[in-house]
């Protein structure tokens, strides 16, 4: 039976982040994606400033310029008749999620593989796939919302995404409304990618209702028990807002990666190496999380959301992309 130090359940932006890291300190890891590259997920489009230098720490932001990915340097808002430009503080980008993910998932770490079930063997994992095994020291969770492996609390909110033709320049149109939030963003290939989040009310009374139309939900954006590493989507990581659920998803699985290292270097156990990531990404994001859980509540109340973001629409921007 093979062995290695880190097996990871999937291979999309958050586990190909994740084992890239691990690959650049030297580590033995493997992440098993069941899904063939490119495809079409449900996703914004829209990769903020923060994640842009996520993708040039990842050394891979020279590969997705080089795709055709647009420069984003703006943003319009609309909140009803309300409308708000903001300018980006560093540039964005805007590209497929297909694009992407097969970008950052191009790496001898990133293999195909379905991973039916991990069972825990004293310190070590028994790392089930359609026709082997593995042992592995450690067991990462990047298997995205559907995880079997981490639970989440669900809400009624879905993701609906679909190309439009034509270019939008170099900003990001965004628009508020009573049924939900969404955007609108130039891709390559001189096309637009535009994605809305809904409630499910909204979704059943056919918004968007064109047959090219990609849905996912419902989503979760807590995580609620997983006996592995979790990241990205399976972490409950979805950003309550356009564009970040992509940075989280990199940022999550660095920061796994970085505290396995640390892990490994001690000689820590693997629930020592566990709880060290959960009280860093805790602390890196919970301002960021609780200001999206307020930006949802208001979004309820339409001009309670107009007046807020005429009073200093900048400031939050930047804290939500910067």
């Amino acid at each position: 039976m093979k062995t290695v130090d880190v097996a990871i359940i999937g291979g999309s932006l958050a586990g190909a982040a994740c084992v890239r890291e691990l690959a650049r300190r030297g580590i033995d890891a493997v992440a098993f994606e069941r899904e063939r590259f490119p495809r079409e997920k449900v996703c914004g489009g829209f990769v903020s400033p923060g994640a842009v230098e996520l993708l040039e720490e990842l050394e891979v932001l020279d590969a997705v310029l080089a795709a055709g990915a647009t420069i984003v340097r703006a943003s319009t808002i609309r909140v009803g008749r309300r409308e708000i430009s903001v300018e980006l503080p560093r540039m964005g980008l805007g590209i497929s999620r297909g694009r992407l993910d097969a970008i950052v998932a191009d790496h001898s770490g990133v293999r195909q593989g379905f991973v039916r079930a991990v069972n825990r063997d004293g310190n070590m994992f028994r790392v089930q796939l359609e026709e082997a095994e593995i042992s592995a020291r450690i067991v990462v969770d990047a298997a995205g919302k559907l995880s079997r492996f981490s639970q989440r609390r669900g809400v009624p909110e879905f993701g609906v995404q679909f190309y439009e033709t034509g270019s939008r320049g170099d900003v990001l149109d965004f628009w508020f409304f009573e049924e939900g939030y969404g955007g609108a963003v130039t891709v390559e290939g001189n096309r637009t990618n535009a994605c809305f989040l809904l409630s499910k009310a909204a979704l059943q009374a056919g918004f968007g209702g064109s047959g090219n139309c990609l849905v996912t939900g419902p989503l979760a954006y807590d995580r609620l028990a997983s006996d592995f590493i979790s990241i990205g989507d399976a972490a409950g990581m979805v950003d309550p807002f356009c564009g970040e659920g992509m940075r989280h998803a990199l940022a999550t699985g660095i920061c796994a990666a970085r505290a396995i290292a640390t892990g490994l270097s001690r000689g820590d156990r693997y629930d020592a190496m566990r709880a060290r990531y959960e009280q860093e990404s805790g602390r890196r994001w919970a301002a960021k999380r609780r200001l999206g859980k307020i930006i949802r509540h208001l979004l309820k109340h339409r001009r309670l959301t107009s007046f807020g973001l005429g009073l200093s629409p900048e400031f939050w921007f930047r804290k939500l992309w910067d």
